[in-house]
Parts: C-alpha cells; sequence; structure tokens
C-alpha cells in the first residue's frame, strides 16, 4: 500500500517581503537533516522528489513543501515515520547544520558541477542574478501597496459587525467542539505553516492536500474583516491550551492572519479554503449590519478592485523573475553530471531507510 503524499507551503510572498516558517517542516525529535546546497538547475529538487517517490511507494507517508517562487520545485521532503528532511539550504531559506554530523549535514551539489563551463557563462549568470533581485523588490513593493488597501477593507466591514453575538456564538462553538475533551498532561506547541501562496502562476491553495485526514471540516466563510482570524486563533489557542496537537496556516499576503486550522488529535479542520465550501458552513456574513455595510459599498468595490490588482502586478513580476531563474538553470544543466547526482540519490535512500530501526 503507497503512503500519502501532503503538500504544504514552508514560506511565502508576502507585504513584507519572503516570510519563512522552515523551522516548522522539522520535528522536534528529527533523526536526520540532509541540508542539500547548490545552484539553480543542479538537482535539489529532483533528487527531493525522486527520493519523495520512493518512499510514498515504500508506504511511507511523505510531506513535501513547494517553493512559492517556484511551485514546480521542492524545498524541502519530510519522511515523517522515519523523522527524516531533506532541504534546500540556499537563498532565501538559507539553512545551515546546527548539530553538524550528529543530526544534520551538508550534501553539496557543487562536487557534481563543471566549474570552467559555469566560468564561461558568469557575466550571464550575473545579469540574471540582477534581473531577478529586481523582479522581486518589484514584486514585493506592490504587495506593500496592497498591505493598506487590505486593512482598509478590513476596516470597513468590521466597522458594520456586530462583534457582541459573534463573540458569544464564537464561544458557544468552542465550548461545543471541546466539550468532551479531556486535558492532556503535556505541553502542545502549534506548527505554522502556509497552505496557500502567491506564485508565479497565481494564487495556489493546497487546502485539499493539506487538511486530506481531516474526519470532518468546518468551511469558515466571511469576507476580509468578518473576523475570521480572531474566530480562529481563539480556537486554536483552546486546543493548545488542552495539549492537543495544532496546526495553523496564514494568509500569504499579511501573515499575521490565518485562513485554517487542523487539530489533528480529534481529526477537525477549520478553513476559509473555497475548495470546502460545500462543508459544514459557519456564515460570519449573519454578524454584518446590512444597513451600515451598504453605506461603505462603492469604497468596498473600489478596495477590491485595487486589491486584486495589486496582486496580479505582483505575480507578474514573480513570473519574470522565474523567467530569468530558468535562464540560469539553463546555464547549470549542462555543466552538471547527473550520474553522480543519481548515485547520491541511490546512497541517501539506503541512509534514511537505516533510520527505521533507530
Amino acid at each position: 500500500m503507497k503512503g500519502k503524499i501532503r503538500k504544504i507551503f514552508p514560506g511565502a510572498n508576502t507585504s513584507n517581503g519572503f516570510y519563512s516558517y522552515f523551522d516548522y517542516i522539522i520535528p522536534k525529535d528529527v533523526k536526520r537533516i540532509f541540508c542539500l546546497k547548490g545552484g539553480p538547475g543542479v538537482g535539489k529538487s529532483s533528487l527531493m522528489k525522486k527520493i519523495a517517490r520512493e518512499f510514498v511507494d515504500k508506504g511511507y507517508d511523505v510531506e513535501i513543501f513547494p517553493c512559492s517562487s517556484d511551485p514546480g520545485s521542492l524545498d524541502a521532503v519530510l519522511i515523517k515515520k522515519l523523522k527524516v528532511v531533506l532541504l534546500d539550504g540556499t537563498s532565501p531559506h538559507v539553512v545551515d547544520p546546527k548539530i553538524p554530523g550528529a543530526i544534520d549535514e551538508i550534501v553539496n551539489f557543487g562536487d557534481f558541477w563543471d566549474v570552467d563551463k559555469l566560468e564561461n557563462n558568469k557575466m550571464e549568470i550575473m545579469q540574471c542574478n540582477k534581473n531577478i533581485s529586481s523582479c522581486f523588490q518589484r514584486a514585493f513593493k506592490y504587495l506593500k501597496a496592497a498591505e493598506p488597501i487590505f486593512y482598509d477593507l478590513e476596516s470597513k466591514n468590521s466597522d458594520a459587525m456586530d462583534f457582541g453575538k459573534l463573540n458569544k456564538f464564537t464561544e458557544e462553538f468552542i465550548e461545543e467542539l471541546f466539550k468532551d475533551v479531556e486535558n492532556k498532561e503535556e505541553l502542545s506547541v502549534a506548527r505554522h505553516l502556509f497552505g496557500t501562496a502567491i506564485t508565479p502562476i497565481g494564487h495556489i491553495d493546497y487546502g485539499d492536500s493539506l487538511l486530506q485526514d481531516a474526519k470532518k471540516v468546518y468551511y469558515l466563510d466571511g469576507k476580509i474583516g468578518y473576523g475570521k482570524t480572531t474566530f480562529l486563533k481563539r480556537i486554536y489557542d483552546r486546543a493548545v491550551q488542552k495539549g492537543l496537537k495544532v496546526e495553523v496556516f496564514h494568509y500569504p499576503l499579511i501573515p499575521q492572519k490565518i485562513e485554517s486550522i487542523m487539530i489533528n488529535d480529534l481529526g477537525i479542520a477549520i478553513t476559509t479554503s473555497s475548495l470546502f465550501e460545500s462543508q459544514n458552513r459557519i456564515d460570519l456574513e449573519r454578524f454584518i449590519d446590512n444597513e451600515k455595510i451598504n453605506q461603505y459599498k462603492e469604497e468596498i468595490e473600489f478596495d477590491e478592485k485595487i486589491l486584486d490588482e495589486m496582486i496580479n502586478y505582483a505575480i507578474s513580476n514573480l513570473k519574470k523573475a522565474k523567467s530569468n531563474h530558468d535562464i540560469i538553470e539553463s546555464y547549470y544543466i549542462p555543466s552538471m553530471n547527473f550520474e553522480k547526482a543519481d548515485e547520491l540519490k541511490e546512497q541517501l535512500v539506503e541512509r534514511i531507510l537505516k533510520y527505521e530501526d533507530k
């Protein structure tokens, strides 16, 4: 029987630049971390994909972590049962061994490339790197410009909300959710990641993958400013207080905002992802004062239009950055000895399998 694959974003392109939750990839009792180093196109992601597929075929559940700036590439892989992590340790998520040898180690793909070939193209590579940096800076400026529009929307919608009634409903929902759940005598720390991302190919939502093990999913229906983050935070705070294992998935534009939570020990998820709009619906619009919200109708529609435009302008620049990244890869690929990289993959698989008995 094959194992399951779960897709999660470890980082995101946000209004404050690249935001990383990389530390939450690694389980606290991790047995081995392989930190892959090397340039673009050298085979880091391909190696991780091959290892992930091999272990899924062997029946292991695997978490894969796509890159928000190139969803076709992986930033990391976690083989859950064996507690082994492979991750890309290059920019923008530079990772170095913390306990070298004993737990983590560097795997250097620079051992497999032809330096002379790369030196012949160094001017072109340098120019592409400059273009990539410029495109990312421009993308992040547009995302930053979207931030005050987001908060203006939030302010107008919030002003029309009856938070007294919402607070009462939230407390009743929490009491019902946890009424038969006893407190565990252990400390719980929530795991924070992203379930969606703003990428060169648009907005990607992995909700169906990351919540696949949920026995029950609630769809939290509400616009910006309706109190979704507060609702979700109060629930996951209560779950953490009870010692339950919880995952929190953040909103990529404003990482302080929350899109979904998964209470693993209960098999219950609550999400704002439209992929689940046919599930158990929690409608926050019932707490809106329609007369008051209608006063802001024109401003809200304009803000929503501008917010979408700012995000789309950012996406177009992420796409340009990706195009330049592809050019750099075209210089690295012919310079690589992929036979040696394949040999490395077989060696790593053998080493990882040894953790079955540890």
